[in-house]
């Protein structure tokens, strides 16, 4: 049963990238929307200034464990830190000698509109080489979103990427494959 998901998974992704592919000629004169960042402090939120795009690290231009990428349609995007993770013996995408790190994603819909969580898809990279960190698909993690998000409402998932060994940091980017956004960036420390 895994395995029939995981394969729908790739399918669901293949076809969106195919999609993409056709409408990008009628789009290349948009200017996609940047996501500005939230900083969560106790129970305050700190907002950059609207339309300048995330506060964001100036080598790396990435946003950091536990901040929030918003958008102007109210979508929310908040990744936890990287903690360590042991895939089962039956679990697709680890390599031994690799080890494996967990986040969790949250999306919050706080707009008037439904967010279609079916469009929103995460790549990882890992170290100074930056070598793809193949997403881990398990019983536990990586099925990803689902469906959609209604406003005033929250989804979570918890995902896993496998890192080679003597990785210090794991870059996610999150794409809502909508044409009218960027995608956001995080570095995690590992």
């Amino acid at each position: 049963m895994p395995a029939l998901h995981i394969a729908r998974k790739r399918t669901l992704a293949a076809a969106t990238a195919a999609i993409a592919v056709l409408a990008i000629g009628g789009l290349a004169a948009c200017s996609p929307e940047e996501p500005t960042k939230e900083k969560s402090s106790g129970d305050s939120t700190e907002k950059k200034e609207e339309g300048k795009g995330p506060d964001k690290d100036e080598k790396s231009g990435a946003l950091a464990a536990g901040e929030t990428a918003s958008y102007k349609s109210g979508l929310k995007i908040t990744i936890s830190k990287a903690t360590t993770y042991t895939p089962s013996e039956y679990a697709v995408g680890h390599t031994d000698g690799n080890k494996a790190y967990k986040v969790t994603v949250t999306l919050e819909n706080t707009g008037e509109k439904n967010i279609d969580a079916n469009l929103i898809t995460t790549t990882a990279r890992a170290g100074e080489e930056g070598v793809e960190a193949e997403q881990i698909y398990d019983d536990t993690v990586g099925s990803g979103f689902d469906g959609k998000v209604l406003p005033g409402k929250k989804a979570t998932a918890t995902l896993a990427y496998d890192a080679p060994a003597s990785a210090k940091n794991l870059d996610l980017e999150v794409d809502l494959l909508d044409f009218t956004t960027e995608p956001a960036h995080w570095t995690l420390t590992l």
